[in-house]
């Protein structure tokens, strides 16, 4: 994988982890992965699908982990 894309792939998951431990809100995660050339609608919902259930599982591991 040439650097370009192990740095853009690199930028890709530190936004998924961001939006996932709700450090940052969808409108963000938005912003960044489209200056990251995400812009096509499907890339973007299919993008938007892999980060709501990150945020779920994080929110769930949340909750197991204080009871």
């Amino acid at each position: 994988m040439g650097t370009n894309k192990k740095l853009r792939q690199e930028n890709l998951d530190t936004l998924l982890f961001d939006y996932a431990e709700c450090k940052i809100e969808w409108d963000e995660y938005l912003s960044g992965i489209t200056a990251l050339g995400i812009q096509s609608p499907s890339e973007i919902e299919e993008y938007k699908d892999k980060a709501e259930e990150a945020r779920y599982d994080y929110k769930v591991s949340q909750y197991q982990a204080k009871y």
